[in-house]
C-alpha cells in the first residue's frame, strides 16, 4: 500500500486510451500505460514482432464454441493438438514438435511441478484471447520447452455496462449455463464476473465431466497513470477424465473382434476420474512516471488440490483381447505463488529509438504428493472384445503393495534485459535473461513392504538470448530474422561420470516474411525455423546407464494466411511441414534417425466465414493432420486423418442470438496418437452442440 500511495502520488503524465476491441459494439477498456503483448512484453504487434506469432480472440473462441485450450488450437499452424483428445485433466500438444502440458494465464505461468497431474487450466469462456508464440521464449519467461507458449489473457473488466447470458446443450448430454458481466461500479472502478457451470458425459464408456467456476475482478483507476487490477479465478472440477490408454491392437490394428470404437475405454467405473479444485488470485499494477518511464507488477497466489483415481494397462494377453491392468491413484496438493516485476523505459540515441524492458520474476511451488499403485496384484483385467466396467471391488484393490509419498519445492529466479531499438524501417530486438532454478524432492516409498527413502536436488543456473529484427520495406513485406534459446531443468545424475545433470538446452535459428496489405484485407506470415535441443538425457535398452548427450532437431516450415475476399467472405489458411529427427544418442543409437511420437508431420487447415444475411454468420473448416509415429523405433505409423467442423449464428435481435457447431462432421473414427504398442488414445468423435446467447 506504501508504493501504490507513492506512485499515485507522482506527476500525471500517460493518459487513458480508448481500445475498441472488434463486435457489433465497440467496448472500451481503459489502461495506464498500453497493451503489453506475450511475444515481447511491449506493445509490438504480432504483424511488426520478428517471431512467429499469432491472437485468436474471444469472438473466435466463441464461435467455435472452444471449452480448452486443446479445442482453441485447432488451426494454429505449427501445433498439433489433442494427441489425448479423451483427457480433460490437462492440455496435451506439440508445438513445433515439441512437448507442451502446461500454459501460462495473463502472462505468468499456470504453476505446476512437471511431474504428476495436478496441472491448473483455465476455461476457454474465462479467457479473452489465445496468443501462441513459436519458438523459444527462455529470454522473457525462464525454463520452457523450446517449441514455444501458449498464454491465455483474461477477460478485463470494461467501462460500459453490458452482460451476456449463455445457455449451451449438445451431445454427449451437455448441459452449461455462463454468464460474463461488465460494466462501472463507479467513476474510477470497473468489475467483471464471470462465472460457469457444465456437465456432460465423456467420449469413454461410463466416464462424465462437471466443472463450476467464478471468476470476479476489479480495475481501479487509482490516477490518470495509474491503475491496478485485483483478480480471483476459482474453479471446481468434480469430474474430470485423466489418461487411460489403449492398445495398438484394437485401435490401430484389428483384434480377433476387429477395432474398437471411439468411445472405447479400458478403464473402470468403479475407479476412474479425478476431482480438482483450483484457486487463483492475484494483482495486475501498472503505473506510468511519465511519457517515457513505466511500471508494471504482476502477481499471483495459486493453490491447487486433486484426486486421481485411474488405471494403466500392462499389455494384452496372447489371446489379443485380455488387457492386464493395474490400477492406481494420486492424491495431490500445491500452493505457490508468482511474480513478475517490468520496468519500461524509452529513449532515443541519434536515429535509434529505444523501449527498454528491465524484469525480475521469482516463483515458488510447494507440491504435496501420495500414490499408491497395485502394480497389477489383484486387479481384474478386462475383455475388450466385450467389455465390462464394473469389475473393481475397490476395497479390496491392494494399494498399500506400493506407494509413493513425495514432498517438493521448486523455486525459479530470473533477472532479464531487453531493448527493442527502432531506426527508420528497421526494429531490432535483443534479449538476454539469467535463471536460477531450484528443486528438491524428499521422496518415501514402499514395495511389498520394503521401506526406502531419497531426496533428490537440483541446482542449475542458465543463461538465455534473443537477437532478433524485423525490416518494414513500404509496400506491406516486412522479412525477419530471429535467433533464440531456451532451457529446462534435468534432475538425475551422470552413470558415467557421477555428475548431476545440467539443464536441458535449446536453440532456434528462424527466418520469416509477414505481409499485411494496405486496406489490411491479406495478411499473411510465413516461417523456416530450425531448432537444435542439446543436453538430452539418455538411456541404455535396459534403462541401466543414462548419460546427457542427446539431441534432437526439429525443422520445417509455416504458413498462415487470413484474407478478406469481400465485406462478407473470409478465410484463414494454415500450412506445416515438420522434420524432426533424433540427432544423436549414444545410448541407443538405433533412435538416430527416428521422428519421436506425438509429432504429425504434415498439417494443413482452412476455415471460411461468409455472412449471407446481416443477421447470419456462416463458417465451415477443414483439419488435416498427417502420419505420426507409433513408438520411438518407428516401427508403426498413426495414421493421418481429416475432419470437418461447422458453425452459425443467428442474431433475432439486437439481445438474442442463437448459435451452432459441430466438430467431426462425419464423426470420423481416427486415432489421435500413440506412445507405444500399449498406449494409444482415440482421436475426438463427433460434437454437436446449439446454444442461446443474451446480451443486454
Amino acid at each position: 500500500m506504501l508504493v501504490l500511495s507513492t506512485l499515485a502520488a507522482s506527476p500525471v503524465c500517460a493518459q487513458d486510451a480508448a481500445i475498441p476491441t472488434g463486435g457489433d459494439t465497440a467496448q472500451v477498456v481503459v489502461t495506464a500505460t498500453g497493451y503489453r503483448t506475450t511475444g515481447t512484453k511491449s506493445d509490438l504487434k504480432p504483424l511488426e514482432a520478428p517471431m512467429s506469432y499469432e491472437v485468436y480472440d474471444t469472438e473466435l473462441l466463441s464461435a467455435r464454441q472452444a471449452d480448452s485450450v486443446n479445442e482453441a488450437l485447432r488451426y494454429v499452424p505449427g501445433v498439433t493438438p489433442e494427441s489425448r483428445a479423451t483427457v480433460t485433466i490437462f492440455d496435451q500438444y506439440t508445438i513445433r514438435g515439441f512437448e507442451s502440458y502446461r500454459n501460462y494465464y495473463d502472462g505468468l505461468p499456470l504453476q505446476y511441478d512437471g511431474l504428476w497431474n495436478l496441472v491448473p487450466q483455465v476455461d476457454a469462456f474465462a479467457t479473452g484471447s489465445v496468443e501462441v508464440l513459436k519458438g523459444p521464449v527462455s529470454v522473457l519467461y525462464g525454463s520452457a520447452p523450446p517449441g514455444g507458449m501458449v498464454n491465455q489473457t483474461a477477460k478485463q473488466p470494461h467501462s460500459k455496462q453490458e452482460t451476456t447470458v449463455r445457455a449451451r446443450v449438445g451431445t454427449n448430454a451437455l448441459r452449461e449455463l455462463a454468464l460474463d458481466a461488465t460494466g462501472p461500479l463507479s467513476k474510477d472502478v470497473d468489475y467483471r464476473l464471470v462465472a460457469l457451470a457444465r456437465e456432460r458425459d465423456g467420449q469413454q464408456a461410463t466416464t462424465e465431466e462437471e466443472r463450476r467456476l467464478v471468476a470476479p475482478s476489479v480495475t481501479w483507476r487509482i490516477g490518470a497513470s495509474t491503475r491496478l487490477n485485483v483478480n480471483l479465478y476459482y474453479q471446481d472440477d468434480p469430474a474430470l477424465i485423466p489418461s487411460t490408454p489403449l492398445p495398438a491392437v484394437s485401435t490401430l490394428h484389428d483384434a480377433p473382434y476387429g477395432r474398437l470404437d471411439a468411445d472405447a475405454f479400458a478403464g473402470d467405473a468403479g475407479w476412474s476420474g479425478m476431482q480438482r479444485e483450483t484457486t487463483l488470485a492475484g494483482w495486475k499494477f501498472e503505473h506510468a512516471f511519465n511519457d517515457k518511464a513505466s511500471f508494471l507488477q504482476n502477481f499471483r497466489y495459486t493453490k491447487a488440490n486433486g484426486f486421481q483415481r485411474n488405471t494403466y494397462n500392462n499389455g494384452l494377453a496372447p489371446d489379443d483381447r485380455t488387457l492386464r491392468r493395474s490400477a492406481y491413484f494420486t492424491d495431490e496438493e500445491m500452493h505457490g505463488w508468482v511474480i513478475d516485476n517490468q520496468f519500461a523505459l524509452r529513449f532515443d540515441t541519434g536515429p535509434l529509438r529505444h523501449r527498454v524492458l528491465a524484469g525480475l520474476d521469482y516463483q515458488r511451488l510447494r507440491t504435496g504428493v501420495g500414490y499408491g499403485d497395485t502394480l497389477g496384484t489383484a486387479t481384474p483385467s478386462i475383455d475388450l472384445g466385450a467389455p465390462n466396467h464394473h469389475l473393481f471391488d475397490t476395497a479390496a484393490l491392494p494399494f498399500g503393495f506400493y506407494t509413493e509419498n513425495h514432498a517438493i519445492r521448486q523455486s525459479q529466479l530470473g533477472l532479464y534485459l531487453q531493448d527493442e531499438a527502432r531506426v527508420g524501417a528497421l526494429t531490432l530486438l535483443a534479449g538476454v535473461r539469467r535463471d536460477r532454478y531450484r528443486s528438491e524432492d524428499d521422496a518415501r516409498t514402499s514395495y511389498d513392504g520394503f521401506p526406502s527413502a531419497g531426496i533428490t536436488e537440483i541446482r542449475q543456473y542458465r543463461t538465455s538470448g534473443r537477437v532478433a529484427a524485423i525490416y518494414q520495406l513500404g509496400n506491406g513485406l516486412a522479412p525477419y530474422l530471429n535467433y533464440s534459446t531456451s532451457f529446462e531443468p534435468t534432475s538425475g545424475v551422470d552413470t558415467e561420470t557421477g555428475e548431476a545433470f545440467k539443464p536441458t538446452t535449446a536453440k532456434q535459428f528462424e527466418g520469416g516474411l509477414k505481409y499485411r496489405s494496405q486496406d489490411g484485407a491479406t495478411q499473411l506470415t510465413a516461417a523456416y525455423f530450425d531448432i537444435k535441443k542439446r543436453n538430452v538425457v539418455v538411456n541404455t535398452p535396459d534403462f541401466g546407464k543414462y548419460t546427457q548427450n542427446g539431441e534432437v532437431r526439429s525443422k520445417g516450415m509455416e504458413v498462415s494466411w487470413n484474407q478478406a475476399i469481400t465485406d462478407r467472405l473470409d478465410l484463414t489458411l494454415g500450412l506445416t511441414h515438420l522434420d524432426m529427427q533424433v540427432t544423436e544418442n549414444e545410448q541407443n543409437t538405433a533412435l538416430v534417425g527416428k521422428t519421436p511420437v506425438w509429432v504429425a508431420e504434415k498439417q494443413a487447415s482452412l476455415w471460411v466465414n461468409y455472412k449471407p444475411l446481416d443477421r447470419l454468420d456462416l463458417s465451415a473448416g477443414a483439419r488435416y493432420v498427417g502420419e505420426s509415429q507409433m513408438d520411438a523405433l518407428n516401427t508403426g505409423i498413426v495414421p493421418s486423418y481429416t475432419v470437418f467442423d461447422a458453425a452459425a449464428m443467428f442474431r433475432l435481435d439486437k439481445t438474442w442470438r442463437i448459435g451452432l457447431t459441430a466438430s467431426n462432421l462425419g464423426d470420423k473414427r481416427y486415432v489421435g496418437a500413440c506412445f507405444d504398442t500399449d498406449n494409444c488414445w482415440m482421436g475426438a468423435e463427433r460434437s454437436v452442440e446449439l446454444s442461446l446467447h443474451a446480451t443486454f
